[in-house]
């Protein structure tokens, strides 16, 4: 009776470990501990650009700001440019690293303290709008974020 018991729970302890290993390794799957965050992310859209860029075009601005060195941002990246690409009439994409120098002033303007931070910036009717952190991992929350500000700012222009 001992050993089916010492049996069993040797075998529920395993399915244990490998269910707990699969979780782990899931939640790892932008990047990896043997990921170099010291190596510069990849853009990965030719769909987004420059804020100077975006600052001459009479669309909301969606930016990014990042640092090479996280892995929330190394992961979100990605999907960063696919809404690029699919926003890409309604919106500008931006992505700012701010550890660059060249967008200190940027980066203490808007007050950044985590990363990615993600802004809606609206020029023509003045608007600056912090996007749910929850965008950044869950794409339905980006979508409809990106869908009521569109609607919003339809709103808003037409008064």
């Amino acid at each position: 009776m001992k050993k089916k018991f010492f049996i069993g729970l040797f075998i529920g302890a395993a399915i244990g470990l490998f269910v707990f290993a699969s979780v782990v390794l899931k939640a790892n799957d932008g990047y990896s501990p043997q990921t170099n965050l010291q190596a510069p992310i990849e853009i990965p859209e030719k769909s987004i650009i420059t804020m100077e860029e975006a600052s001459q075009i009479n669309k909301p601005i969606v930016a990014m700001f990042y640092v090479d060195w996280c892995g929330y941002c190394r992961k979100f990246m990605p999907v960063f440019g696919k809404f690029a690409n699919k926003y890409k009439n309604d919106y500008s994409f931006v992505v700012i690293n701010c550890d660059n120098y060249e967008n200190k002033k940027l980066v203490d303007d808007f007050h950044i303290i985590g990363f990615p931070s993600l802004f809606i910036i609206d020029n023509e009717i003045n608007h600056k709008f912090t996007l749910n952190m929850a965008s950044t991992s869950d794409e339905k929350v980006m979508k409809e974020e990106l869908d009521n500000y569109i609607s919003v700012r339809k709103n808003l222009l037409e008064k």
